[in-house]
């Protein structure tokens, strides 16, 4: 048998609850690992209840908190015959469904939801780490276990149910009779890239994937994350970023053929179907401008109908590629984002290097605007905007010629990575180094100084 037919024999494929023949079929595309397969699963189960809402599955749904809320809505779709219900506070789409799915033999006695880092119940359960895991009892409003989430979680929080009931013995029966979480997340090796710079340069790749899957995070998950109208200066800032992204998301790649002496170009069929979705929005949030004001569910119904006309260019269910993070509480979304901002900006210059009109400072606004308006990271958000406009304010005096709109993304991404170095949030494969580093530039830097003319060859070549 050729590999190639071999390969092909154990492809794996995801049948949704609704499929009725074989090639209703998704194609699952992951790695052949326990771990790999076990995240692209999730991912799937994830986006098909995203679509279809099953009342007898579990409720994936991040919890929304509002002045209507009550303590009783954090237990919707949590089984009467639990008393106890552990949260998960997350940033982004990080362990949560994981997590939801390890608790659900314990249903009965244990829900589970998850919620979002940006919500209201962080500040009032003070959490500053993510993901955190709160363990509460119904009719009770405190906390009886608050703590980060790790591999021990899920035996801390039997100990305190069994601790805490009064009639412990069918909780025993159950807990003990029931399967422990297997832990799939193994560690993966760390690569020292002062000893092996080259495998380290690997490492370190602009993804299509990455960007589109950020891009769609930014657009869909985080402007329809909020129920009612987009008005006034958010819709202004919706409407700028997507149309730098229309007029600027990179549709080209470029390969090295050894029968040329240049580069050639190819273009990239999922991107160039995106660059259309974002043309599409930009004329549609247009068409709504003298209102300055659309309904959330109306922009979400239109940004659904045009990703179905131009068949689905968005690799949801697909696994990060450069921006995967040695376990799933690493990079992911952040790292898609800063990826495409720096996309953006080195694209933007290229396309209109003939352009003398140009204002520079233009994408830059339209990414921070996005930033202030929709980024669910509220202290993200915050460090994002202090930084853009005390600590190295996002000004004229800064950016003055084109090429400084890239150059002021790369210094302001180092004084972030400055700051970050050594957070729990740090990815010990990727820190906080300032960047490019010599095992991808070493041209870039001497003497502790970054040369700004190598330093911006390297980003346009990289992007």
């Amino acid at each position: 048998m050729k590999p190639a037919k071999l390969l092909q024999r154990f492809a794996f494929q995801y049948f949704p609850r609704t499929a009725r023949a074989p090639n209703q079929a998704q194609k699952l595309d992951t790695q052949h690992s326990a771990e790999a397969i076990r995240e692209a699963v999730m991912r799937m189960v994830s986006n098909e209840y995203a679509i279809a809402r099953y009342p007898d599955w579990p409720n994936f749904s991040h919890i929304v908190v509002n002045s209507q809320s009550t303590y009783g809505h954090l237990w919707d779709g949590v089984p009467d015959s639990a008393d106890y219900l552990a949260i998960i506070f997350e940033q982004y789409d990080g362990v949560g469904v994981q997590f939801i799915l390890d608790l659900l033999s314990r249903s009965r006695v244990l829900g589970a939801r998850r919620a979002l880092s940006n919500s209201p119940l962080v500040q009032m359960l003070r959490i500053v780490q993510f993901p955190t895991v709160a363990l509460f009892k119904r009719d009770h409003q405190h906390a009886l276990y608050m703590q980060p989430f790790t591999i021990s979680t899920y035996s801390d929080l039997d100990n305190v149910i069994l601790n805490d009931s009064h009639n412990s013995r069918p909780l025993i029966n159950l807990l003990t009779t029931t399967r422990r979480p297997i832990i799939t997340t193994t560690t993966i090796p760390i690569v020292d890239c002062q000893r092996n710079p080259y495998k380290c340069r690997d490492l370190y790749f602009v993804s299509e994937t990455d960007m589109l899957k950020a891009m769609r995070m930014a657009l869909y998950d985080e402007v329809t994350r909020t129920p009612g109208d987009i008005r006034g200066e958010n819709f202004t800032a919706l409407t700028n970023f997507v149309t730098l992204l229309s007029e600027h998301f990179p549709i080209l790649t470029f390969s090295n053929d050894i029968r040329r002496s240049r580069g050639v170009s190819v273009i990239l069929k999922n991107s160039d179907r995106a660059r259309l979705i974002f043309i599409h929005m930009r004329e549609f949030l247009k068409s709504r401008r003298n209102l300055n004001t659309i309904a959330v569910d109306e922009y979400k119904r239109q940004f659904e109908n045009v990703e179905r006309v131009y068949a689905y260019p968005f690799p949801v269910s697909s696994q990060w590629q450069h921006c995967k993070g040695t376990t799933p509480m690493f990079r992911g979304y952040t790292c898609g984002l800063w990826t495409t901002f720096h996309a953006l900006t080195v694209h933007t210059y290229i396309d209109t290097i003939r352009d003398n009109t140009m204002d520079p400072l233009k994408p830059l606004k339209a990414i921070q605007g996005w930033v202030q308006s929709f980024f669910g990271c509220q202290h993200c958000k915050r460090h994002f905007m202090a930084m853009t406009t005390r600590i190295f304010p996002m000004n004229e005096r800064r950016v003055r010629h084109p090429h400084d709109m890239m150059m002021y993304l790369w210094r302001a991404h180092n004084i972030v990575n400055n700051r970050l170095h050594g957070d729990p949030t740090e990815d010990p494969q990727f820190t906080k180094m300032q960047f490019p580093p010599p095992f991808l530039c070493p041209t870039c830097s001497a003497g502790g100084q970054f040369s700004r003319r190598q330093v911006s060859i390297s980003l346009a070549f990289s992007s």
